[in-house]
């Protein structure tokens, strides 16, 4: 993970992708969910690293994101 995720609990994150591995098309809002659940939100940075570790292009996950209104793509309080 890059700077962007210091500051974030990166091994549950990375648990979380295990347990839930593959993630694919089918588990994503639950991943995103978890993700959400871990961070008050889906950072950027968690976008960038499902889109590359599953292959969904990253305006597939942002879609999924905003179409729930439940999802926030950051964090609250996070830049």
């Amino acid at each position: 993970m890059s700077e962007e995720m210091r500051g974030f609990d990166v091994q549950a994150y990375e648990e979380l992708v295990t347990e839930n591995s593959p993630v694919t098309e089918e588990n994503l809002f639950i991943v995103l969910g978890k993700v959400q659940d871990i961070f008050g939100g889906v950072p950027r940075e968690i976008v960038r690293d499902l889109a590359v570790r599953t292959g969904l292009a990253e305006a597939r996950i942002y879609g999924a994101l905003t179409s729930y209104r439940d999802f926030k793509v950051q964090a609250e309080g996070r830049d």
